[in-house]
């Protein structure tokens, strides 16, 4: 298993009920079959090995704040690590809000934020700025998908998340995911899915 400030990231065992779910519910949701995909955090290389079995990608960008996160993968984990092998991947180890706001507007087909929890450094990924600037970096019509916790456990930031993103992605979705995980605390963990406006405005497909 995989632990970063004493806390359980992932395990052999189960970690493909999370990134089955971060990586294909944004991707398989778009109208289109995604070219270009950001991934945020996930410097252990599970979301970018689902990623990049979808054929029709032509580049992933991986913003990853903690190199050794991805040494250890690749030399503990190299099932997990296989995406980091892909010649579509570029691996960036840098801030990853940084990233997202300095990237050119609709930038992304879809971005995906593999987060801890939202405490201390990481509390920073869950707040508005970062959302209004995920929205930007976004072409319309993309989808954005962020870990968003435990419904049996942590309804209350959920909640105001869900109202954040309500806020931000006007004209377009926000629906709530999840699925089950022995690993995780209550046995389940979300994913918080925000779909943006077309560029005439109309509705996204609802990638529910």
């Amino acid at each position: 298993m995989l632990l970063l400030d004493g806390v359980i990231q992932c395990t052999d065992r189960d970690e493909f009920s999370y990134q089955e779910m971060i990586a294909h519910l944004p991707l398989c949701g778009l109208e289109a079959a995604p070219k270009r995909v950001l991934v945020v955090g996930g410097g252990d290389g599970g979301v970018l090995r689902e990623v990049t079995r979808h054929a029709s990608l032509e580049s992933v960008d991986l913003a990853e704040i903690d190199g050794m996160v991805c040494e250890v993968a690749k030399k503990h984990f190299p099932a997990m690590a296989a995406g980091f092998e892909d010649a579509r991947v570029a691996v960036h180890i840098t801030d990853g809000i940084k990233w997202v706001t300095d990237a050119p507007p609709a930038s992304y087909d879809a971005i995906i934020v593999d987060s801890s929890d939202p405490v201390c450094t990481a509390e920073v990924l869950f707040q508005r700025p970062f959302f209004e600037a995920m929205h930007a970096a976004l072409r319309p019509g993309g989808v954005v998908c962020t870990q968003a916790e435990s419904l049996w456990l942590h309804l209350p930031i959920i909640s105001s998340l869900a109202d954040m993103c309500a806020s931000v992605f006007v004209g377009g979705t926000v629906r709530y995911a999840y699925t089950t995980i022995p690993t995780y605390p209550s046995g389940q963990i979300g994913f918080m899915v925000c779909a943006k406006a077309k560029a005439d405005g109309s509705p996204p497909r609802d990638p529910s």
